[in-house]
């Protein structure tokens, strides 16, 4: 059978279709969860008079996510699959209830670094278990549904939990997910024994990841502030949050395809993130767009990224991967020529036009640049977590350059356009960097394996 042509209930048959299937279920349940979080955040820090703690709560959760993958490898080889997800969905409901029933918004924040603990512990794990459940030929079918799972959440989210916050208020916004995420929870539990697992040691090589996590942090930090000082800071957060990424991929796979592998995925997602990162401000601040025609401008990006990522074509010529890229640093530069160039509704139509060709670049690249990482002789729980951790640290690194950047310049009254166009900038060489690994790489050519006992 090609590799192109994997049916649909293929993925889904027998003990390892349901676990599929609760696992699409929580990342859906977690992805509502996530965009309510960013849309009642503002009603939240006006209640309880935490404006202050804004910035540092939006990010906390991610920095959070990165130092938990930072020693989630050593984890998942001693723990039975089992009780990973117990654990894992025990701190994730810990961290709601404490943000849910906070008094003050430092509860918020203590609530948002429990859940992405949580998080992190979960995001390794699910990594790891698609990587055994799933053979090379099925597994960029499987990462293709995730970014569909992702399409009702970024189309309806925004609004559904704006009408619970105003309706009920912002406590049932950020509640209700979680009821979903513990129900799919649950049904992972049931059949987690389809994972296959063996108990084994694996080294602790956390060092880098708690710079990164540290470099985050001090780099929201400075943004947030004004002086030589803290734009030292941020350079210097920048730089070595860049660094720590490479330096702990590298340390868990040390040279050769998987590294490369790693560090062309991590720049796939760095590019496309910090590309949609930046989308609504520059809408809205930049061309004078309203909240609406921002959020088409994201959902466009987002559409095309399901929809090409539905058909992954592994076997297909040029390499889908690269040809990602290449899109990506295309969508980069046309969007610093929009910012500094462009004006009025006719610019608001190219960047909605751009954001559509970014969506389908990481359609094409994600689940193959993904599916990739977990093709060579090493297991997949020990590849689970530094994929997951390439995708969150990556993402993360590059909404604090790109945000920060902006934030800096607007600062110091620089035009928005400016500004928007100086921190797309900043996506090129990320994204160039990702061309030329992926350009590079060796594949390593499938094996036919039998697929896990039912």
């Amino acid at each position: 059978m090609s590799s192109d042509r994997v049916p649909i209930r293929q993925v889904f048959h027998g003990r390892r279709g349901v676990f599929l299937f609760s696992m699409l279920l929580a990342e859906f349940g977690g992805g509502m969860q996530g965009l309510a979080i960013s849309t009642v955040l503002p009603v939240v820090a006006q209640e309880l008079h935490g404006f202050a703690l804004f910035g540092a709560t939006l990010a906390a959760g991610n920095i959070a996510a990165v130092l938990m993958l930072s020693f989630s490898a050593p984890l998942l080889a001693r723990m039975r699959p089992a009780a990973v997800i117990a654990w894992a969905t025990v701190i994730f409901l810990a961290g709601v209830a404490a943000s849910v029933f906070a008094p003050t918004m430092e509860w918020v924040l203590v609530g948002m670094i429990v859940r992405g603990i949580g998080l992190g512990l979960i995001t390794g794990f699910g990594s790891s278990a698609i990587g055994g459940l799933f053979d090379d030929r099925e597994r960029p079918r499987v990462l293709g549904l995730y970014a569909f799972v992702w399409l009702i959440p970024s189309i309806a989210g925004p609004a559904l939990n704006a009408v619970i916050a105003q309706s009920v208020g912002w406590r049932w916004a950020f509640a209700w997910p979680a009821i979903l995420v513990l129900g799919a929870r649950v049904l992972m539990g049931a059949y987690a024994s389809a994972i296959p697992w063996e108990k084994r040691k694996e080294p602790v090589r956390a060092v880098a990841g708690v710079v990164v996590a540290a470099a985050l942090g001090v780099g929201a930090a400075a943004s947030a502030s004004s002086g030589l000082w803290p734009a030292v800071l941020f350079v210097a957060a920048a730089l070595g949050g860049g660094i720590g990424i490479v330096a702990f991929l590298r340390a868990g796979a040390p040279g050769g395809r998987l590294l490369s592998t790693l560090v062309s995925f991590g720049a796939l997602c760095a590019a496309f993130f910090g590309i949609e990162s930046l989308l609504s401000v520059t809408v809205i601040e930049a061309f004078g767009g309203g909240l609406l025609l921002a959020s088409v401008a994201i959902t466009a990006a987002l559409i095309m990224w399901t929809l090409a990522g539905l058909r992954p074509r592994p076997s297909a010529r040029p390499d889908r991967v690269t040809g990602g890229l290449v899109l990506m640093v295309l969508a980069a530069v046309a969007l610093v020529v929009i910012s500094f160039a462009g004006a009025g509704v006719g610019a608001i139509v190219a960047i909605v036009i751009t954001a559509a060709v970014a969506g389908l670049g990481m359609g094409i690249a994600y689940p193959l640049a993904m599916s990739e990482a977990f093709e060579g002789p090493d297991p997949a729980m020990r590849v689970g977590p530094l994929v997951s951790f390439a995708e969150t640290a990556s993402t993360a690194w590059i909404a604090m350059i790109c945000g920060g950047l902006y934030s800096a310049l607007h600062g110091f009254a620089v035009a928005p356009g400016v500004a928007a166009g100086t921190a797309y900038a900043l996506v090129i060489p990320v994204a160039l960097a990702g061309v030329m690994l992926a350009a590079r790489r060796r594949r390593v050519p499938w094996v036919a394996r039998q697929p896990p006992v039912e």
